[in-house]
């Protein structure tokens, strides 16, 4: 086999490359406020850096941080659960909310946009399954 077919075949065979995502993206949703009037803020930031990916949410009754896997598709980048950070085996009320390879959301970039079809994932049950810009890159 020449060279140049064997290195055509081994880019092929080759996983693609999530570096072209690397960075934190950050998605803040916004309920309004409670009865009492705080506010009821979420912000989710995901983390993706050299093959890594780390998923992390924090704001009103929220504080959850869990891996992920991030892999490229046709239609972007497919984000799933992977694990709790170990010891833990779910949440730090022990609940398992999602199985390794769950899917969570998938991120596309459209005309300059970044968008988010939430599949697995929806962070508050008026959000569109559709994709929409949800997340953005803040580094």
């Amino acid at each position: 086999m020449s060279p140049l077919l064997l290195a055509a075949a081994l880019a092929l065979a080759s996983p693609p490359s999530t570096a072209a995502w690397d960075g934190v993206y950050a998605y803040t949703y916004d309920g309004g406020r409670t009865a009492g009037g705080s506010p009821i803020l979420v912000t989710w930031r995901l983390t993706l850096k050299d093959g890594a990916c780390l998923f992390h949410a924090e704001g009103f009754q929220t504080l959850e941080t869990f891996d992920c896997t991030a892999t490229p598709s046709a239609e972007g980048l497919d984000v799933r659960f992977l694990r709790y950070p170990p010891p833990a085996a779910g949440t730090r009320f022990g609940v398992q909310g999602y199985k390794p390879g769950a899917a969570l959301f998938t991120l596309s970039r459209s005309n300059g946009r970044l968008l988010t079809r939430w599949t697995g994932f929806v962070p508050d049950e008026g959000a569109t399954r559709t994709p929409a810009p949800f997340f953005e890159k803040v580094r």
